[in-house]
């Protein structure tokens, strides 16, 4: 049996290793729920066009659609070729080959596990022929529109990502999201059908947590490359073109938010930039007079990223765009497109390509940059004009990867190899680098933060009480009033306040690898129940007051101020580090007040630990 054949049934025949996740969506949290405190980066690739490979280059194709060579894509049902527009839903959906599956299997049969963590997966789409679709489809032919390829990456476990193109949307040589495309649909009509659909699916493949599944929509990638957007190929400085392009981008945002649920977020990527000022013009959240506006306008940043021989080679090339965009803006960041590019040269893509792998694939380089969090490989034959304006064939697969299409047969279903060992679909560098536990897989569906909160309102005290699923949690923080500064580490807690109003609640949880957070916002009424006072303050202040050892009711200055203190009998006990511990017992009935003035701290004798205490500790000390 020839190495062809072999491949053929290998990735075929473990397909089926993947069909267990079938049905289940995958929820991947939001900033609000704690995605920038998630250790670790989720991955996936873009696997080819509209309706499969198509073309005189192909992959695995089965039939001939256009005179040029364009971009492949590997099938799962290479003889089923072909995606057709249906009125039969079913029939329609069930025609639609993403490749996830071949994929998945090419790497699981090399590594296993690593097949599991590939769970982002791009598709583009050009708009001006919406609900139709140009972008490598066959010729004559209507296809599907991307809600239908998006459902079928969620039914394989997989979180799609659609890239919409709208650079034909346009009037008087400017964007405009009012333009209308060739189906007679304008521009606000498209994104509001794409937003409801991507809704309705991303509550229908709701997690086990019933968390709704992630949809990410890139609206317009590598929009600095358009003519349309940028038609003086300079970065560096505003027109009318890039302020339409921002508004319709923040239109397009506002659209989708408006009427989806917060799963479905907007990217804003353009092509590969090293600082702030390569993308400042085109950022959503900057007006037309270059200022910051009050929201951004985004939900991910990133860029495609290729490690030309002259371009930027490390995280540290771009740490400039990430620290502003990223980090600062406190978003996740994604590469949209990630391989090499040896403009057709086979050994510089190969050594590029290499390289890139072992270096971005890579937990101690990536920890250094934590809001990366999407990885998404561009895994493609395609042909394309050089720096010479020469057709070559540049191939973005995975290291080592060779194809085989039958001398451009039409008939005849191509292969993917590798040259190093024919009875796979690429050498293992790629799924060893995958396999680091930095990359998030499947596993992480069974964590998940929570907790139920019982407010008293005779003392304006809250029992919070941890209700996170998941195996496996070590670790619990509790952030009581919004600052981002955990008052607490212990898994369930009571705290007081000291004043009325409404406060955000943070729980943040741990299983060493994953971290979940969730945020309640809780009103805390005046007292109503009868209530003492004590006053207190120290020398020096900034001592912590905590009541019976449990709730911190406040922080002393170096006068004596009162504190609202339930009744009955307590101990109150001053904390600074460096400082023995004072304590105090006071028994008051409503509506007592108590003076205890302004108490000297003595400093520790022998030790920093403030828990351990040397000498005899005064009761009052004013």
């Amino acid at each position: 049996m020839s190495h062809k054949f072999l491949i053929i049934i290998l990735l075929f025949g473990v397909a089926i290793l993947f069909q267990d996740v079938s049905g289940a969506g995958y929820h991947i949290p939001t900033v609000k729920e704690g995605l920038l405190d998630e250790i670790g980066c989720y991955i996936g690739a873009y696997l080819g066009g509209n309706q499969g490979a198509n073309n005189n280059m192909c992959l695995n194709y089965y039939k001939s659609a256009s005179d040029n060579p364009y971009e492949t894509q590997i099938l799962d049902h290479p003889q089923q070729y072909g995606e057709i527009k249906s009125d039969n839903y079913s029939e329609m959906l069930k025609s639609i080959d993403t490749g996830i599956d071949s994929f998945r299997s090419g790497i699981e049969s090399i590594k296993n596990g690593a097949g599991k963590k590939q769970l982002l997966f791009s598709r583009y789409f050009n708009l001006y022929y919406y609900p139709d679709n140009d972008y490598g489809k066959i010729k004559y032919t209507e296809s599907p529109p991307p809600d239908v390829w998006a459902e079928k990456v969620l039914q394989q476990g997989g979180i799609p990502v659609l890239v919409l193109y709208p650079w034909a949307l346009q009037k008087n040589g400017v964007l405009d999201i009012s333009a209308k495309n060739s189906h007679n649909m304008d521009g606000n009509s498209i994104i509001k059908e794409i937003a409801q659909r991507c809704d309705a699916l991303s509550q229908k493949y709701a997690d086990s947590q019933g968390k709704p599944a992630t949809v990410l929509i890139c609206f317009g990638l590598e929009y600095n490359t358009q003519d349309i957007v940028n038609p003086g190929k300079n970065d560096l400085t505003d027109n009318a073109n890039k302020r339409a392009w921002r508004q319709m981008f923040r239109d397009a945002y506002q659209i989708v938010h408006a009427n989806a649920n917060p799963s479905v977020q907007m990217v804003w990527a353009g092509n590969v930039a090293r600082t702030k000022g390569d993308r400042i013009y085109y950022w959503p959240g900057t007006d037309d007079s270059g200022n910051q506006l009050s929201e951004d306008y985004v939900d991910w940043v990133g860029m495609t990223w290729y490690p030309w021989n002259d371009g930027p080679k490390t995280l540290d090339d771009l740490s400039d765009f990430y620290n502003y965009y990223a980090r600062d803006r406190k978003h996740p960041m994604i590469f949209m497109e990630t391989s090499a590019d040896g403009d057709g040269i086979p050994a510089d893509e190969l050594s590029l390509k290499n390289n890139q792998v072992k270096y971005l694939y890579n937990e101690n380089n990536l920890k250094k940059y934590p809001n990366v969090k999407g990885i998404i490989w561009f895994n493609v034959v395609k042909g394309e004009n050089n720096v010479n304006q020469q057709l070559v064939t540049k191939n973005f697969m995975f290291p080592d990867a060779n194809w085989e299409n039958h001398g451009k047969s039409t008939t005849q279903p191509g292969s993917m190899y590798s040259a190093s060992d024919h009875t796979h679909m690429m050498n293992e560098l790629y799924p060893d680098a995958v396999s680091e536990s930095y990359f998030i897989g499947p596993s992480s569906l069974v964590l998940s933060a929570n907790f139920s909160a019982d407010i008293s309102e005779s003392n304006m005290t809250v029992v919070c009480t941890d209700t996170s699923t998941g195996p496996g949690i070590i670790s619990w923080s509790w952030d009581v009033d919004g600052d981002q500064k955990p008052e607490y580490y212990r898994q369930n807690i009571t705290h007081h306040y000291q004043n009325s109003g409404t406060y955000p609640i943070t729980l943040t949880i741990s299983d060493g690898t994953q971290v979940r957070s969730c945020t309640y916002t809780y009103t805390i009424p005046p007292t109503i129940g009868k209530k003492s006072y004590i006053s207190i303050g120290s020398l020096p202040g900034g001592a912590d007051i905590w009541l019976d050892d449990r709730d911190k009711i406040g922080r002393t200055i170096t006068s004596a101020i009162p504190y609202l203190v339930p009744s009955g009998r307590h101990t109150i006990t001053l904390k600074k580090n460096g400082y023995q511990q004072w304590k105090v017992v006071y028994a008051l009935t409503w509506p007592q007040h108590q003076y205890f003035g302004v108490v000297r701290l003595q400093k520790m004798f022998a030790s920093t630990d403030e828990n351990q205490v040397e000498g005899e500790i005064p009761e009052s000390w004013e």
